[in-house]
């Protein structure tokens, strides 16, 4: 188990630098999130202050995923797993959101989603699933 968790640190950690790199989980897509929000849907005061808080937790979001993989390897794995989510979370919504943009404005393509990002999205996904906790020995 300990070299399967210290495999799920390895993909983190790859996965936090991919989304450091494209930015997936930072400003771009949150950026492009709030364009389409404030052109289509709504614009007001509270609109840009949710954005603003939410493109700077996203900005941490390869730091996060990083240290998450790092407290795995160290097997504190509940508290990678959930700092891993932090991280990533708002990656999944933007990746998500991304695609829903793409096929509302009749611009989406498969392979436009096959970026560095987006494959940081999904190998966070994979080291949050292969992390296992080590079931400590009994004494009997």
């Amino acid at each position: 188990m300990v070299s399967r968790n210290r495999t799920a640190m390895g993909v983190a950690i790859v996965a936090g630098i991919f989304l450091l790199i494209d930015g997936v989980s930072g400003f771009a897509t949150w950026d492009n999130i709030k364009k389409f929000v404030t052109t289509y849907l709504i614009d007001n005061e509270i609109v840009q202050i949710v954005f603003a808080i939410l493109i700077f937790i996203a900005a941490l979001g390869g730091i996060a995923v990083i240290a998450g993989g790092i407290l795995i390897g160290k097997n504190m794995v509940r508290s990678g797993k959930f700092i891993i989510m932090l991280g990533v979370g708002l990656g999944i919504i933007g990746l998500i959101f991304s695609i829903i943009v793409g096929i509302y404005e009749g611009s989406f393509a498969f392979n436009s989603f096959l970026t560095l990002g987006a494959i940081g999205v999904i190998l966070s996904i994979i080291a949050r699933a292969m992390a296992i906790k080590n079931k400590e020995p009994s004494n009997k």
